[in-house]
């Protein structure tokens, strides 16, 4: 497996490298996850759904003592990457190679070798997409490549497109996918301190695989939601809506490093 040594001089597996730095910097950089009061605590229970590479695992194993870690990563790939990076990790971790969703069965995702952490079973709306980065060029596109912003606003467009196409080759591959409440079952999960997700589109068929009575074992969760799919344009306003009906306090992180780009964070917090 490729090595990289991170900026806090960790040395992990990977699979990308634009991944594997951006992911960093959102967990560890920016701390995404653990904003408006959203703690872990010795002997708390995490779920890590969509861990990639397992930063965030590794991140929070750090946090408290005697963490017991689930982790669900449903492409072979990148899972096989994720068992190497949490070898050794001061928690009692269990690792998962599935998705989670609503009901089990057998799908199939995109899987981008390129942007690893993209990877996702419903895939980003294309043009909506390239019109999001048209209208935030200088903040992403010009941010990021040097020299982006002397290109003719006529040809930004094709510049974009072509981009996204070298990033975004994707494998087809098949995973499957199981339910939240399965896994509560299969373990005898009582309580889950903290479900982070990061689902990649996939939000809301996660949360919709949580039976009525397992809901108030869930104490926090912090996720990401994407609203650059079809029909996710109040994907944000829906899910806040779901979890504040099952009695959380829910706050909207619409300041997110992506939220230009209709990616932004959810904080939930039971009463």
């Amino acid at each position: 497996m490729k090595k990289l040594t991170l900026p806090n001089g960790e040395v992990i597996s990977y699979i990308d490298k634009l991944t594997a730095l951006d992911v960093y910097d959102e967990i560890y950089v920016e701390n995404e996850y653990l904003r408006h009061d959203i703690e872990v605590n010795d002997n708390d229970v995490i779920f890590d759904i969509g861990a990639n590479i397992g930063l965030f695992s590794r991140f929070i194993a750090t946090k408290a003592n005697n963490l017991r870690i689930f982790t669900f990563e449903p492409v072979p790939k990148i899972f096989k990457v994720l068992e190497e990076n949490l070898k050794n990790l001061p928690a009692e971790v269990k690792n998962y190679n599935v998705g989670l969703a609503e009901r089990e069965e057998i799908t199939h995702i995109h899987y981008y070798p390129n942007v690893s952490a993209d990877s996702a079973i419903i895939e980003f709306d294309w043009d909506l997409k390239v019109e999001q980065y048209l209208l935030n060029y200088d903040e992403t596109v010009a941010d990021w490549f040097q020299g982006a912003e002397s290109i003719p606003e006529s040809k930004r467009k094709d510049i974009i497109e072509k981009i996204l196409k070298n990033l975004y080759k994707a494998e087809l591959v098949q995973c499957k996918l199981r339910t939240i409440s399965d896994i509560i079952q299969e373990n005898d999960i009582k309580t889950i301190n903290l479900m982070k997700i990061d689902a990649e589109n996939y939000e809301f068929q996660v949360l919709s695989g949580i039976n009525q009575t397992d809901w108030e074992k869930i104490h926090q969760i912090t996720m990401e939601v994407h609203e650059h799919i079809q029909g996710g344009k109040n994907l944000l306003k829906k899910l806040s809506k779901m979890l504040e009906e099952k009695g959380f306090q829910v706050k909207k992180g619409l300041d997110s490093r992506f939220s230009l780009m209709g990616v932004y964070m959810l904080y939930a917090k039971r009463h």
